[in-house]
């Protein structure tokens, strides 16, 4: 049996107002101190992302179909909850009291086999740290064991989501709204954090964390219409840097993002772009190379990559809501390949810096934000967010397809920030092995110039 798109929808829209009062006082949710919202919360709470966005929900918790346009971003006005008289007598209903049940069961499953996996990373660690197996192997198996929990923490997640999106579910809220502030923490903006973060936000929390991962996702995702009714919601004066960013710049991030997906749709067609994976040590990351408007750059990147220059070398820098940068084979900051490439920032067709978007790093001019000119070399970033001025002085040459979740959870290093007297210095996170995974039978010719110096 299918459950259509309009009965979800208006099971969440009563689900919503029961939810805020069988949940919201609990302590987990109740409001944040610091950045709350503002009165205008009962419009951030009609851009709920709809499960049904992209896709229709069939009653095993599979998809299928296209689905339609959410009505938060078109425009149009949403179904009409259901009635309380409504909502009573579904709760008789066995089909429904069924699917309500497999999907709890799912997630309670899902629950367990996280909490045994978290074990199993565990027992392996403590073996390596206790100098009980320091081999090959037993390191293979403790990174083994991290991938297995990650995997797990993603599908526990997803599991919660499927329940929240039939049923008001205390256990399932509470779980949720952890493992999103984790989210927030790690940088995972997509939109499967939008999602849960404006669910929670529709059952009446103000957690702050809630607002701040899901403003991050919705520009991160395009979803600019929900964004701004978000941003509507909050305090503007209080809002983080980064958030103040997003928010003063929402309309050219949109303006970019709405030709960026003209662009990649045409890619996805031609599918000939070269590729790059990476084999890092939180695992592997895929990118994909703008070959066509940053052609120089993209084949400097290439000739290293097989030349096994990135081989090894560290993320050396991973800093919030910013970007992880790698490719200084001295790991201090001002290493490099011995060539420059020009900039390719300056053309008419040139990409803008978008989550996951690759930026060719170039020597600052002190702390002005400005760079030396055609200093680009072997150093890269991977950003978190959009970042609307990075295109302004830096070559934009491609993006991660796959593993932005990867890069996510790479070990913050922050050289700005003071390092505690005694601390444990942790290693960073670093490349094992990059690989073209895809290139073009005949590379352009990279345009090499001096430092500093104008192209000719």
């Amino acid at each position: 049996m299918r459950f259509p798109i309009d009965f979800f929808r208006r099971l969440f829209g009563f689900i919503a107002v029961s939810f805020a009062v069988s949940v919201a006082p609990t302590a987990i949710l109740t409001a944040a101190a610091g950045q709350e919202p503002t009165a205008a919360t009962e419009s951030a709470a009609s851009a709920s992302v709809s499960a049904d966005k992209t896709r229709e929900e069939t009653t095993d918790g599979a998809t299928e179909g296209s689905g339609t346009p959410d009505e938060a971003s078109s425009g149009k006005a949403g179904p009409t909850p259901m009635s309380k008289a409504e909502f009573e007598a579904l709760q008789k209903d066995p089909v429904y009291l069924a699917e309500v049940e497999k999907r709890r069961a799912k997630f309670s499953e899902a629950k367990q086999a996280l909490v045994e996996a978290l074990s199993r990373q565990r027992a392996a660690f403590m073996r390596y740290v206790n100098l009980e197996d320091r081999t090959p192997a037993g390191r293979k198996q403790y990174f083994d064991a991290r991938a297995d929990v990650c995997r797990l923490m993603d599908e526990t997640y997803m599991a919660a989501l499927e329940v929240i999106r039939v049923s008001g579910d205390e256990e399932t809220a509470t779980y949720l709204v952890t493992m999103i502030d984790h989210r927030l923490k790690r940088d995972i903006y997509d939109i499967h954090t939008l999602e849960g973060a404006t669910r929670m936000i529709d059952g009446g929390s103000l957690l702050a964390s809630l607002f701040e991962a899901s403003v991050r996702s919705a520009v991160s995702e395009g979803e600019f219409d929900m964004a701004k009714q978000l941003f509507d919601a909050l305090d503007r004066d209080k809002l983080k840097d980064v958030d103040k960013s997003l928010y003063f710049l929402l309309d050219l991030h949109k303006e970019r993002y709405e030709a960026e997906e003209i662009v990649r749709a045409k890619e996805a067609e031609e599918d000939r772009l070269p590729r790059v994976k990476l084999e890092t040590t939180q695992g592997d990351v895929i990118l994909e190379l703008f070959i066509d408007q940053a052609p120089s750059t993209v084949s400097n990147f290439i000739q290293l990559v097989e030349q096994g220059f990135y081989d090894g070398l560290d993320f050396y820098q991973v800093i919030d809501h910013l970007f992880a940068l790698t490719g200084d084979p001295t790991g201090l900051g001002d290493g490099n390949s011995s060539k420059f490439v020009v900039d390719e920032h300056e053309r008419a067709d040139h990409r803008h810096a978008f989550r996951g978007s690759l930026l060719m790093a170039k020597i600052p001019v002190g702390d002005t934000g400005e760079f030396v000119p055609n200093t680009g070399s072997s150093q890269f970033a991977i950003l978190f967010l959009p970042v609307a001025q990075a295109s302004d002085n830096q070559t934009v040459f491609g993006r991660v397809i796959e593993g932005m979740d990867v890069v996510s959870r790479m070990r913050r290093i922050d050289p700005s920030k003071e390092k505690k007297k005694d601390a444990i210095q942790i290693p960073p996170d670093r490349i094992i092995e990059a690989t073209v995974i895809r290139r073009p039978a005949e590379l352009p010719e990279p345009v090499y110039v001096r430092p500093g110096m104008p192209r000719r």
